[in-house]
């Protein structure tokens, strides 16, 4: 579980996922710290993982397209900082290229 949220954390501001709506997700992690202790999925956080499923399958990955600059974005998150590669195509709905 731990993983997973941090995962989909580290993706949060690519997905364009807020930490509202995350938040049913990260009480999960509250109660019992072993790894192994159970966890019941509240209708909020199903409902909290679908969103994520979904804007997961609406995103692209790109390859690098030779004519456009690469760009480097670093995000200096109070938990922890990330960087993403990228590229900003004009001739697209969504400009952002996360390479």
């Amino acid at each position: 579980l731990q993983q997973l949220l941090g995962s989909i954390n580290w993706f949060r501001p690519i997905l364009g996922s807020t930490t509202e709506e995350l938040h049913p997700l990260f009480e999960l992690l509250k109660g019992d710290p072993a790894l192994t202790s159970a966890r019941v999925l509240t209708k909020k956080a199903n409902h909290a993982i679908q969103e994520c499923t979904d804007a997961i399958e609406q995103k692209q990955g790109w390859q690098q397209h030779p004519e456009l600059p690469i760009q480097l974005a670093l995000v200096a998150n109070k938990f922890q900082p990330f960087a993403v590669l990228f590229q900003w195509d004009e001739s697209l709905n969504d400009h952002l290229r996360v390479l």
